[in-house]
């Protein structure tokens, strides 16, 4: 590689946590640096943050960014001072952030592989946080899948394959490196990829920032899938997540004295049964909301219902609702003590309703016209106190 080639100093050398250098160019409180150690964010990877020592002060940068005439630190002036082109500063990283954040993306490039190797699953999207990974894939897979592809992962992880920052020009790149590079090519006239293992298992095109070694990273453990979006932890966050759901678990075990696949048996059999109450508890209700008449009272000329169902909730309310007659104005006191005003009345609005009852009795709630709820716990007699609200419309 020829040596006219201006190499970003976070490429080179990843784990410098401080660097000297001369301010070249002030446009309000972005400041650009003859070199910088921080990175200006690409690729779902955010920008680096951290300080500038100027002056014997201390001012945060709140972001990196880049633009055609290079990177800008956007930094914090808390006392208006003036940076003046040519001065020496010393920027100082956000290390723990973005240690992070270089397992995290060393990781996401680890899996893809092995989804790509394993189930033939390419990665379309991937983002990073402190510790945690989400990446889109082109299909959707069974977790048990996922999981395999994560055991595969720490393995490679626990193995400690070395991860290799190859910098070369656009002839050398179509020469060497086109055909065995996954993804789409860089056209950049710099090529800077991102090799794992000596042996070059995966290559990708990477402006981003990555451990040396994959064992840095220490593990990942799944957190969650959701469709084709996968989501998990990296390093410490990862093993804390785990113990804290391994805290859960055990909870759960003691609670119902179940334990693996007896105690997954039994919280399917309580989902069966609770949807079959579900289910009951709609059709009750659309049954009562068709008969609502029988219910009804006259409190000053107004026909209103007033019902005590403690079993009944907001989604088994909105399922039935439907089959309420025009005209009909519905107060029930459903599960959780909360009450649930169902109102097609012009001239008894359930949001205002709500709004009186709350100023009577301190409670909280909110709504529409329509259909409005308020908390009635530590109440006492809340259908009482909703009479006399009523009287007063």
């Amino acid at each position: 590689m020829s040596q006219d080639y201006s190499i970003p100093t976070y490429w080179e050398s990843p784990y410098t946590k401080e660097f000297t250098t001369k301010i070249t160019h002030v446009d309000k409180n972005n400041l650009q640096f003859d070199k910088t150690i921080f990175y200006p964010g690409g690729g779902g990877q955010l920008s680096d943050t951290g300080n500038i020592s100027y002056l014997g002060s201390d001012f945060p940068v709140i972001q990196a960014f880049k633009d055609d005439s290079g990177i800008w630190h956007e930094v914090k002036n808390h006392n208006n001072t003036e940076f003046k082109i040519g001065d020496e500063v010393t920027l100082k990283l956000d290390w723990n952030r973005r240690y992070s954040f270089m397992r995290a993306h060393s990781s996401q490039h680890l899996l893809t592989n092995v989804l790509i190797t394993m189930f033939e699953c390419e990665t379309t999207k991937a983002n990073f946080n402190e510790g945690f990974v989400e990446i889109e894939v082109n299909k959707k897979l069974k977790v048990s899948k996922i999981i395999q592809a994560f055991k595969e992962v720490n393995k490679i992880i626990n193995h400690g394959d070395d991860v290799l920052s190859v910098i070369v020009d656009q002839a050398t790149f179509a020469k060497e490196y086109k055909s065995k590079t996954r993804g789409k090519d860089p056209k950049e006239d710099i090529v800077r990829l991102i090799q794992l293992g000596e042996e070059a298992y995966d290559i990708v095109g990477c402006g981003g920032i990555h451990v040396q070694n994959l064992s840095e990273i220490k593990g990942i453990i799944l957190e969650s899938v959701k469709g084709n979006l996968i989501k998990y932890y990296v390093d410490e966050q990862a093993f804390d997540f785990a113990n804290k759901q391994r805290e859960l678990m055990i909870e759960l075990e003691e609670i119902t004295e179940k334990k693996g696949e007896k105690l997954t048996e039994m919280v399917s059999n309580k989902i069966k049964d609770a949807e079959s109450l579900l289910h009951g508890n709609v059709s009750l209700l659309k049954m009562i909301f068709t008969q609502i008449g029988i219910w009804s009272e006259n409190v000053e000329g107004k026909s209103i219902t007033l019902l005590e169902l403690p079993e009944i909730d907001r989604q088994i309310i909105q399922s039935s609702a439907k089959e309420l007659e025009n005209d009909s104005f519905l107060a029930l006191l459903g599960r959780n003590d909360i009450l649930y005003i169902l109102s097609s009345k012009e001239d008894l609005p359930a949001d205002e309703i709500v709004k009186r009852f709350s100023v009577e009795t301190g409670a909280k709630g909110g709504g529409s016209k329509t259909f409005s709820q308020v908390s009635t716990k530590n109440i006492d007699n809340p259908l009482s106190i909703l009479k006399e609200v009523i009287k007063e419309f």
